[in-house]
């Protein structure tokens, strides 16, 4: 068994199947380093303060056991760069790619770090977005990785995996609906096994309700996923409220005291829990808007790839038209990101095609 990758020809081949892996879960639980380890792609790695994936951003293809494969990095719903509501529609956008064209769904991975000593709100938040975007009938094609094992006791990490499996408040409710638990430990091996794992499943027809749902003609508000989070933002605006009107009446106090400094760092505080709220509020209002612009240019994208082109053209031909915001530092890094991207097969042409693509979802 193998796991490689090569170029193919692209002039006047047969497209080939592409089975596509999503990779999802919070900042930091080391996604793209996934990614890296078996497809060299170069992805940018952070940390778990700060996100260095802000769009979905898909892999150079690669071959495991004679089966062409492509995972697709997905920024976590804490994301420091992109709002919860953009990184639904990005998601949405780009699984809706893998129904036709060619690309097939083969699973989900979702990535918690095993050295976390307790799953807290940000974990919570994710894996229930997580299960709002798969539906529990399509759970046999997710693998749940913890990873990091490298960098904890075995005792104590199995402990902690055994929690994981069996507490409702964590995966039990997803394994016990069929989602299957796997280990990484940072080795190219481990990395490779999990990636097999999910395509032994690869032919099951078990859209993710997300999916279903947009094919229906749902609107993505509407849909589970979408409804989950506008929950979410009315629960998180309603926290800012109520500590916004503790505030005012900490600031009478201080202003009936004439306490200045108190004044001063309260007035602070009300100005960012009343930015909060406002950016909430747009959020939410924003979530209906903006993902049939970003599908529509993504399929166009799609569509023009299957032209026969060559490595050479495209690197001279007219840029897309992008987000007027576009600064020319961005479009700088988005050709070197499309010119590092090797081509193989359909597939191929579509990821040098979405690279630059990928950085303009804003």
């Amino acid at each position: 068994m193998s796991v490689s990758s090569g170029e193919r020809t692209i002039a006047d081949e047969e497209p080939l199947e592409t089975f596509a892996i999503v990779v999802m879960g919070p900042t930091g639980t080391g996604k793209s380093t996934f990614i890296n380890l078996l497809t060299e792609s170069g992805l940018l790695v952070g940390n778990e303060l700060e996100s260095c994936t802000d769009s979905v951003h898909f892999s150079s293809p690669f071959t495991v056991d004679g089966k062409q494969v492509i995972l697709m990095d997905t920024p976590g719903f804490d994301d420091t760069k992109t709002t919860d509501s953009d990184v639904l529609k990005m998601i949405a956008a780009s699984l809706s790619l893998c129904r036709g064209n060619h690309l097939k769904l083969a699973g989900v991975i979702y990535m918690h770090r095993i050295v976390d000593n307790r799953m807290g709100g940000i974990s919570s938040r994710n894996f229930r977005m997580f299960r709002q975007l798969c539906g529990d009938s399509s759970l046999s094609k997710v693998v749940i990785v913890t990873t990091m094992w490298d960098q904890i006791d075995m005792t104590l990490g199995e402990a902690r995996e055994a929690e994981l499996m069996t507490k409702t408040i964590f995966f039990e409710p997803a394994v016990t609906r069929g989602a299957h638990m796997a280990r990484h430990d940072n080795t190219h091996a481990s990395a490779a096994s999990i990636i097999r794992s999910v395509l032994t499943r690869c032919h099951e027809q078990k859209p993710l309700q997300i999916q279903e749902e947009l094919e229906n003609g749902v609107d993505i508000s509407a849909t589970k996923a979408g409804q989950e989070l506008n929950q979410d933002i009315k629960e998180r605006s309603s926290r800012y409220k109520d500590d916004l009107r503790v505030v005012m009446e900490e600031m009478q106090d201080a202003i009936r005291l004439r306490d200045e400094e108190s004044r001063r760092e309260l007035a602070q505080e009300r100005e960012r829990l009343e930015m909060m709220i406002r950016r909430l509020e747009q959020e939410s209002a924003n979530l209906a808007s903006g993902y049939a612009e970003i599908l529509g240019r993504l399929e166009a994208r799609v569509q023009s790839s299957t032209r026969s082109v060559s490595l050479q053209a495209l690197s001279t031909a007219t840029p897309p038209v992008v987000a007027a915001a576009e600064t020319e530092s961005n479009a700088i890094l988005e050709g070197k990101i499309a010119a590092a991207f090797p081509v193989f097969g359909f597939w191929g042409r579509v990821a040098v095609m979405l690279a630059p693509f990928s950085l303009s979802w804003k």
